[in-house]
């Protein structure tokens, strides 16, 4: 049995969530009900060689993907914005031909999610909804390009919709999990955020600086910036992402650690491993 077939028949108990990383920003999440969530899963290499995004090799993987992309598993698949590391139709194609299920993205992604075959779900900020068993709530995330200025990101709204969205997932009551896609800290994400509760929050970690603004790349939260998200949030776990599959783009898991253990004492962490599931209590 694969690992994605494997996260299926994992048991999670009432109260508890399942989490498997996938690299990059991608996570497998289940709940007690057995409903089956995958949020930006990328499992392909297309971005290596693809000169749209720079010179060969600038985004090559620096290790495989856990399963390939036609073994994905999922009732399911969020996808916060169209960068194509979170959404990615090389790793979303095959799976759906495998295996139909629902894709909730930005409204923008719905002709490119349709194409694939994929019966989509738009997803609104503020607007809940139901799929697959489990609710939803879309929030923004502040991952604009048009920024104004330097270390300075805002959030996008386009034809009345966010463009970068987080989500908020209730597995189960109580059980909620926050995948903040990519962001930097934005006072819209703290008026969202207000009253959910997320218990989990995965949040991008690899930060942001000038150099790699110059070379189009726009960056996310610091460490120190991801735990005060999650403190306010009053998320008791904190997972980071969007750190380990680049090398251009990427953050020590030690600097994570560190940080969180020197800054943040009172905040539970954990730092898990590609393509091992682990379950959490929350």
């Amino acid at each position: 049995m694969g690992i994605s077939e494997g996260f299926r028949e994992l048991a999670v108990p009432p109260g508890m969530v399942g989490v498997c990383a996938l690299g990059q920003a991608g996570f497998l999440l289940k709940g007690a009900n057995g409903t089956v969530v995958a949020v930006d899963p990328y499992l392909s290499d297309r971005l290596a060689a693809d000169s749209e995004f720079g010179p060969p090799g600038r985004w090559a993987r620096r290790f495989p993907p856990p399963f390939g992309p036609a073994e994905l598993d999922a009732d399911v698949v969020l996808v916060t914005h169209e960068h194509a590391d979170h959404f990615d139709p090389h790793t979303l194609g095959p799976a759906l031909a495998r295996r139909p299920f629902t894709v909730v993205a930005p409204p923008v992604l719905r002709q490119d999610a349709e194409a694939l075959g994929a019966r989509f779900v738009p997803a609104l900020a503020g607007e809940p909804l139901e799929v697959a068993g489990v609710r939803v709530h879309p929030v923004p995330a502040a991952h604009s390009p048009e920024y104004t200025g330097p270390l300075c990101y805002d959030v996008m709204v386009q034809d009345g919709a966010h463009r970068f969205l987080g989500y908020v997932v209730e597995l189960d009551p109580g059980v909620t999990v926050y995948h903040a896609g990519d962001t930097v800290l934005h006072p819209e994400i703290d008026r969202a955020l207000a009253g959910l509760r997320p218990r989990v929050a995965l949040l991008p970690v690899n930060g942001r600086d000038r150099i790699r603004e110059e070379l189009g790349i726009v960056g996310n939260l610091t460490v120190r910036e991801a735990a005060h998200l999650a403190a306010g949030a009053d998320a008791r776990w904190l997972l980071p992402s969007h750190h380990d599959l680049f090398a251009v783009n990427a953050e020590s898991v030690t600097t994570f650690v560190d940080v969180l253990d020197r800054g943040f004492p009172d905040q539970e962490y954990l730092v898990p491993k590609v393509g091992r599931p682990v379950v959490l209590g929350i």
